[in-house]
């Protein structure tokens, strides 16, 4: 019988995420699909439709949103255990920051806090996220002898001209964040309710052009504001692009194959899915 269960990981290494095991698949080839659902919507995890799988699998969702209850739907298109759906019991990531990534690369996380701390990070300038515009195509078509035209709208797109201005205060940071927006223009920007309630929970964004400007204060420390807007876009399909241990990883703690044995000696192979050097 198909089971799944979600465990939540709220450490930065790389970033938050949330990990899905699914077993009882059966002996044998089945296609899988795995679904999100948060905040109202049933979504694809990105990378995981269609996947072919034998008898279990551990997922993970670099995705996830924070500070709501979010569940997991494995839906089996074909296999042994024929076609089923299940869903897992709700979990919530809960973060008291905000995170910025490149949605394919999730060791580009930033951390992004409520307020300036005394050992600095990034925060949200004021103005963010707080003005949205929701634009329609809209065409007129005049008509002899009226002087009322007729409309053809489209459906109206999601929010656009998203406001997620960053404030840093230190050269790590400011690094950091340029690192990240130099590589993608497509960026996932997740926000728990306790910071803002106004953007959806997984929000994608893409980001066309990114202000940076430096200025000392007289408090002689030098402040980094980056000027960032962004229109709602759709999440990826494919899975990311990197992988979140290295062949060097494994190298270092692992000089013979031997070793590794030893390691999982007593462990499945499904240990070895969730924590391939850690045993």
């Amino acid at each position: 019988m198909v089971a799944v269960t979600v465990e939540a990981f709220t450490d930065y290494a790389p970033c938050p995420r949330a990990g899905v095991t699914i077993t009882g698949l059966g002996v044998g080839d089945s296609v899988v699909s795995l679904w999100r659902i948060a905040d109202g919507l049933r979504e694809p995890v990105s990378g995981a439709r269609r996947l072919s799988l034998v008898d279990s699998a551990y997922l993970i969702d670099y995705h996830v949103p924070f500070g709501r209850p979010v569940s997991y739907e494995v839906e089996v298109i074909s296999g042994p255990a024929g076609p089923t759906r299940v869903t897992a019991a709700a979990v919530t990531v809960d973060s008291d920051t905000a995170c910025i990534m490149d949605p394919l690369v999730p060791q580009s996380a930033v951390a992004v806090s409520r307020r300036l701390s005394r050992n600095g990070g990034v925060v949200f300038m004021v103005t963010a996220m707080r003005d949205f515009e929701y634009a329609a195509d809209v065409s007129l078509i005049r008509l002899m002898g009226s002087d009322r035209p007729m409309a053809l709208i489209g459906q109206r797109a999601a929010a656009k001209g998203i406001d997620i201005s960053l404030v840093t205060d230190m050269a790590e940071q400011n690094s950091k964040v340029r690192n990240l927006f130099a590589q993608a223009s497509q960026v996932l920007v997740r926000v728990p309710p306790s910071i803002s309630d106004s953007i959806q929970g997984a929000c994608f964004l893409a980001v066309a052009t990114v202000g940076e400007t430096s200025r000392k204060p007289h408090t002689g420390s030098e402040v980094t504001t980056w000027a960032i807007k962004g229109d709602t876009v759709a999440a990826p399909t494919i899975k990311v692009l990197t992988a979140t241990f290295t062949y060097g990883d494994v190298e270092i703690l692992f000089s013979t194959y031997g070793q590794k044995q030893t390691l999982m000696a007593d462990k499945t192979y499904l240990d070895d899915l969730k924590n391939p050097i850690g045993g």
